[in-house]
């Protein structure tokens, strides 16, 4: 059984919670799904129904959901209980069968079943500290069947730089927020504030976020750690390699075999 994480008071999605998928109400997860499949493809190690996934840092479990569709045998995993509790009922809606675990990606064991094992929303750059990124990795790497296929996403060196968090919302939006990044060059570590108004009830609340930026070299020593040694890059939603101007970048990792 997994090590489970019980809730902290420094969930900073605790509060947002309840109201992620109306803010989030754009993301074409549908899209982001069929993007993971096609990678997975490229790599030899297609995503079918009966496949099993480990969705890791599932928040309100977007993606597990649109796989578990596909007829995917989906285990979620995230360190907000309060996330979870939104993804347990929206599965319950949907008549959709996955199973939603509260662990930090850190420190989690589950046992070596998966086929592949995704993590989007940029949700490794939330790790600050690179030796806690080569457990994560670890912890999935002992997670997955041989030949197992590990895909995850980062918002690039670049994407923090220029502090692309810094946005708000359409003052017509039914939870209006207000983000501002501030990114320290000396530590890549970037701190979002953000700021929400729930238009129908008139109530503030605030969050503060974290996320560093690791380069290319990082993460790639980071997988290499955990036992990865077959690394593809891509540039998000594309088929490319990154550039000079790539926000977001696919990572698609293999372990190596022993």
């Amino acid at each position: 059984m997994p090590r489970r994480r019980r809730e902290s008071n420094d969930d900073p999605f605790a509060r947002i919670a309840p109201y992620y998928d109306q803010i989030m109400s754009s993301v074409p997860y549908g899209i982001w799904a069929e993007y993971l499949l096609q990678l997975a493809e490229l790599a030899g190690r297609p995503i079918r129904p009966g496949s099993r996934v480990l969705d890791l840092a599932t928040g309100t479990g977007s993606i597990a959901l649109q796989l578990a569709r596909r007829g995917c045998l989906v285990v979620g995993i995230d360190r907000s209980e309060a996330m979870l509790a939104q993804a347990r009922r929206r599965a319950a809606d949907s008549g959709l069968s996955v199973e939603f675990l509260c662990c930090d990606l850190t420190d989690f064991d589950l046992p070596p079943e998966f086929d592949h094992a995704l993590c989007v929303y940029d949700s490794l750059n939330y790790i600050l500290d690179h030796k806690r990124l080569e457990r994560a990795f670890a912890n999935t790497r002992a997670a997955l069947r041989g030949g197992g296929l590990l895909i995850f996403d980062v918002n690039t060196v670049r994407a923090l730089e220029m502090e692309l968090f810094t946005q708000r919302s359409a003052e017509d939006a039914p939870v209006r927020y207000r983000w501002t990044s501030r990114y320290n060059p000396r530590t890549r570590i970037s701190r979002v504030r953000m700021r929400f108004e729930v238009a129908a009830t008139g109530e503030h609340f605030s969050a503060v976020h974290h996320q560093r930026a690791y380069t290319d070299e990082e993460l790639r020593s980071a997988l290499a750690a955990a036992g990865f040694d077959d690394v593809a890059v891509y540039a998000a939603y594309r088929l490319a390699p990154p550039d000079d101007l790539t926000d977001r970048a696919f990572y698609v990792a293999r372990p190596a075999q022993q």
